[in-house]
């Protein structure tokens, strides 16, 4: 059989880029006239790979002698080459009669390989034989082959690993974004033109503007082509501070930076954390609630999440106050991750269609733009949200779960001689709320006060014993009181129950249920 080379791990592994890979790279871009992303060139490398290795077979097959089949007839001295052997090449220097058990006559000839033992075969047989029906094209093209498609699937990252190196070493070329182009292709873009994409978007207050739109205005030489002329720009833009490129989609979208939210360029106040002073083991328990609360700032986002249609999550005070909502990893698995800092999406309410304008901030791992919604929807901590994804890549359903008004008694938060307060009175619900995370607060800003001289220490301390006088028995469950200090500090769970553990008067009652020591 033939041996690929392509058709094994241990020649992508070892995968570095030559200078005839990097002319295919710079004819593939000349070619389709446009900027091309890493990975569809790493896919065009690839597959190159393996059909100059297809190609290589059937010029050895069509230049290297004879064919070898049992049916046919040879001279001394004929040229003949073995697909079955691998391909090996030999020359005929003896033919003899010979016959089988059944009588049947036929030549037996020897081939000389090279410097090796010389072998023989048989020839002129009249019977069938397998070899006499080999298709030697499947032996360059058979199905039990890996497909480059299959290939790049196996050792397609390894590939992009070195194609990206290697770009960003070629001076022929140039990034823009996530793509590359041929930098001599390049349209000018100067300073002039650049104010005029800035009068642009000046105009439209903070709307996205596709480059394309941009161009309209900017007068670019007419004898480019449009795709160039688009990447210039696009390259352009990305290097100057004053745009941020904020689309979901391959076609770049454009902003001033300026005009962003002050809340998207830096994390709100009500969303700056407090953290507690030295680690603290916890026990598997605070562990196991710490990950059901799922809290963006407990862990890193799994990037391998499996992607979800809709997902759930609990508001907390702090993203309450912030007009926020936590990109936990529950969300991570609706919204997309594309490594920018700044994306505007559309949330549109499921109950209203009503569209909100929102931002999602990678840094900060949050959504900002829906206090105007949390207010309509009157949601307090504690509320349920839905986020689902919709056809379109950057329009997001938001739903709260709302249903008629209906008046229970709830955890309800104030201020008393500048100390926090908890009391149980009767409030209009108007949505689904966890229970034990419901936080009402009359007024959402009249906290602010509080927030801005406590540390997760000193919240945990008066929030505990605010949660406990609501008890008959003065239990405190973590969940209500990682809830509750978010109405004084912004904490992860892992803060909280760190500052719980780390007092050393509360005890363990059983079930996340904590209890006042007897010495306190």
């Amino acid at each position: 059989m033939i041996h690929r080379k392509t058709q094994k791990a241990e020649y992508w592994a070892s995968f570095v880029i030559q200078p005839d890979d990097a002319e295919l790279i710079y004819s593939y871009l000349l070619e389709e006239g446009k900027p091309q992303r890493t990975v569809a060139l790493a896919r065009k490398l690839l597959t190159a790979h393996v059909e100059r290795e297809n190609e290589a077979l059937r010029q050895q097959l069509s230049s290297n002698g004879i064919v070898y089949r049992p049916q046919l007839q040879f001279a001394v001295s004929d040229k003949l080459n073995f697909p079955i052997l691998g391909f090996l090449n030999g020359s005929v220097t003896e033919i003899r009669p010979g016959a089988n058990s059944a009588g049947e006559q036929f030549d037996v000839i020897r081939v000389q390989f090279g410097a090796g033992a010389p072998r023989e075969f048989v020839a002129g047989l009249k019977s069938a034989h397998k070899l006499n029906d080999l298709d030697v094209s499947t032996l360059v093209q058979s199905d039990n082959l890996k497909s480059p498609e299959e290939l790049f699937e196996l050792y397609g990252a390894t590939v992009i690993e070195a194609v990206g190196a290697a770009l960003e070493k070629n001076q022929e070329l140039i990034r823009i974004g996530e793509e590359w182009f041929l930098r001599a292709m390049m349209a000018e873009v100067n300073v002039g033109h650049l104010n005029l994409a800035e009068a642009v978007l000046d105009m439209v207050e903070g709307r996205p503007l596709t480059t394309a739109v941009i161009l309209r205005d900017l007068g670019l030489p007419e004898d480019v082509a449009t795709n160039v002329q688009e990447a210039s720009l696009n390259s352009a833009l990305g290097s100057d501070a004053r745009f941020d490129e904020v689309s979901l989609t391959d076609q770049p979208a454009w902003v001033l930076r300026r005009l962003e939210p002050a809340e998207v360029r830096e994390v709100p106040a009500a969303l700056r954390a407090s953290e507690p002073a030295g680690p603290t083991t916890l026990s598997e328990e605070l562990q196991a609630l710490i990950v059901q609360i799922d809290d963006e700032l407990d862990s890193e986002r799994d990037a391998a999440n499996t992607p979800e249609q809709t997902a759930e999550t609990v508001l907390n005070f702090s993203h309450r106050r912030a007009g926020t909502l936590g990109w936990n990893r529950t969300l991570a698995k609706v919204l997309p991750r594309t490594g920018k800092p700044r994306i505007p999406v559309t949330l549109r309410d499921r109950m209203s269609n009503k569209e909100y304008v929102a931002w999602l901030v990678e840094q900060g791992r949050y959504i900002w733009g829906l206090a105007d919604f949390y207010k309509s929807a009157e949601l307090p901590a504690g509320a349920q949200i839905v986020i689902s994804r919709t056809e379109h890549p950057q329009v997001f359903i938001i739903d709260a779960k709302r249903r008629k008004p209906k008046r229970e008694w709830v955890r309800v938060a104030s201020i008393s001689n500048h100390h926090l307060r908890l009391d149980t009175a009767q409030r209009a619900v108007a949505c689904e709320v966890d229970d034990l995370m419901a936080v009402f607060v009359d007024d959402i800003g009249s906290l602010d006060a509080l927030r801005a001289s406590r540390d997760v220490t000193q919240a945990v301390r008066e929030a505990f014993l605010e949660i406990a006088k609501l008890s008959p028995q003065g239990n405190v469950h973590a969940r209500t009181l990682y809830a509750v200090v978010n109405a004084l500090v912004r904490a992860s769970a892992r803060s909280v129950f760190s500052a719980l553990v780390a007092n050393g008067g509360y005890v363990p009652v059983g079930d996340n249920y904590w209890h006042l020591g007897g010495d306190r």
